[in-house]
């Protein structure tokens, strides 16, 4: 019997595998909730004619993200195309509108998107360009968390530097060295360095679309890595640190975090964290790269399994990036006290904790530190999860971590000492830091998990209009 066109086309249908559409939240089977926050900033250069620009280009993100499936694939290509002719225009018209620093990127992201140049060799580009823009923008692949999705989905950033904070990094930087003789002092460990210092981008964001502005937020981006471009030197890497996003996060989810869980010298509420904020994550992208003459550890991810390695990973930076915060030269450059720093890094580690030490690499990294800390006597942690902590216990806690660390991980020969830290510090071990997770995940599910912005712009007055009786 001879099959007809109408028979060949129901069967083409059947077989098709259905597109896969990802949800903007993340975990899937983890509570959610959002904070509001509101987003007034613009860029130093003609801010008034810019904004409208950037606003336009964010809902052609948001559109373009729609027609994506969680591998990538375009439900319409005609529609992309158009979408992507159009956004490479727009950003073009605002090239001509901003600082020439910020335009020479901003064409190569235009060029970019209209498949004039090649996405690697565009972000390898932006990277050799120098000193980070004024006005950096992202309008492309980000891929956001990789358990997520390890494919680069279409988003659209807008962030404008901040001049004050990004001069006190750079007076953090020039004493770097002297942070690190300090660090080695604390902890009896020579031959410390840091190879190269990441450019890091201090900015405030403007607009985020697309993927990016899915659930969890990033409040910094690791580029061109976070762009899907991997395996290339220290060199061509840099942060684009969004200052604000990071103060957000802290008064709308790591506050109330602190309020229940914490009992030491200085309430989350009452740390500067405009003052201390940029230097911890500053220490903490430095801490990334530090290494001794034995260093060899970068080359243990498949031994050890990606999420503990980048569990171990982050606890050596959080740790190391502590330590230099607390150095005398950084303090007097930040401007803050010992107890500052003490009070806003216990605080954090409850934030990064709540997002579940069995997902990322951050949360795993609040484990492994929070259970070495309790479980040698640093911090006390009761029945109930609340965490008593004072800061001379916990300074002498977090050198003795960095000491374990530097001896089991950055100094060591192989990775044996890296797996029996991990299997008695970290998830899913059971350590009193599970009672504090516990707490969080009982007590504590009317704390946001995630930030989403809007602009004064974006939601119209409410205007009284007349009802009819």
């Amino acid at each position: 019997m001879l099959e007809g066109k109408g028979s060949r086309e129901m069967s083409e249908l059947a077989s098709r595998k259905p597109p896969q559409l990802l949800s903007s939240f993340w975990p899937l089977e983890d509570q959610h909730g959002v904070g509001h926050v509101r987003l007034d900033g613009e860029p130093a250069t003609n801010g008034a004619a810019a904004m409208p620009l950037l606003l336009e280009l964010a809902a052609q993100s948001e559109a373009m993200r729609s027609l994506q499936t969680a591998e990538g694939e375009e439900l319409s290509k005609s529609a992309a195309s158009v979408l992507r002719g159009e956004m490479a225009e727009g950003l073009r018209e605002l090239a001509a509108l901003v600082d020439d620093e910020s335009a020479e990127i901003i064409r190569l992201r235009a060029k970019g998107i209209a498949g004039g140049i090649d996405h690697r060799e565009m972000t390898l580009e932006i990277a050799r360009s120098g000193r980070p823009p004024a006005l950096e923008i992202v309008c492309g692949p980000l891929c956001t968390w990789r358990m997520k999705t390890r494919i680069g989905l279409h988003s659209f950033l807008a962030a404008a530097r901040d001049e004050a904070q990004q001069e006190l990094l750079d007076q953090l930087d020039d004493s770097l060295d002297d942070a690190l003789r300090a660090v080695e002092a604390e902890i009896g460990a020579p031959g410390m360095s840091v190879p190269f210092k990441l450019p890091m981008n201090v900015t405030d964001l403007l607009v985020s679309a697309g993927e990016a502005a899915g659930h969890p937020k990033h409040f910094a981006y690791f580029m061109p890595e976070d762009e899907g471009v991997d395996g290339l030197a220290l060199e061509e890497q840099r942060t684009l640190y969004m200052r604000n996003v990071h103060l957000a996060r802290y008064s709308e989810i790591t506050i109330p975090l602190a309020e229940t869980l914490l009992d030491g010298p200085m309430a989350a509420t009452d740390v500067p964290v405009k003052a201390t904020l940029m230097p911890w994550i500053r220490g903490h992208d430095h801490g990334h790269n530090v290494v001794v003459p034995s260093t060899t550890y970068d080359s243990w991810m498949e031994t050890l399994g990606i999420e503990p390695f980048m569990a171990l990973q982050e606890a050596i930076a959080d740790v190391y990036g502590f330590l230099m915060c607390i150095s005398d030269p950084w303090l007097d450059i930040s401007g803050v006290s010992r107890l500052d720093m003490c009070a806003t890094h216990m605080a954090e580690l409850l934030h990064y904790l709540r997002r579940g030490p069995q997902y990322f690499g951050d949360p795993g990294a609040a484990y492994v530190e929070l259970s070495f800390l309790v479980e040698n006597g640093f911090v006390e942690i009761d029945q109930a999860g609340r965490i008593s902590w004072n800061e001379e216990d916990f300074c002498r806690g977090m050198a003795a971590l960095a000491s374990a660390l530097t001896e089991s991980t950055v100094a060591a020969a192989d990775e044996q000492g890296s797996e029996a830290l991990l299997a008695r510090y970290g998830w899913p071990t059971e350590t009193a830091a599970k009672r504090t997770l516990e707490a969080m995940q009982r007590e504590l599910t009317n704390v946001p998990t995630s930030i989403a912005f809007y602009r004064t712009s974006d939601v119209p007055a409410a205007e009284n209009v007349p009802v009819p009786a």
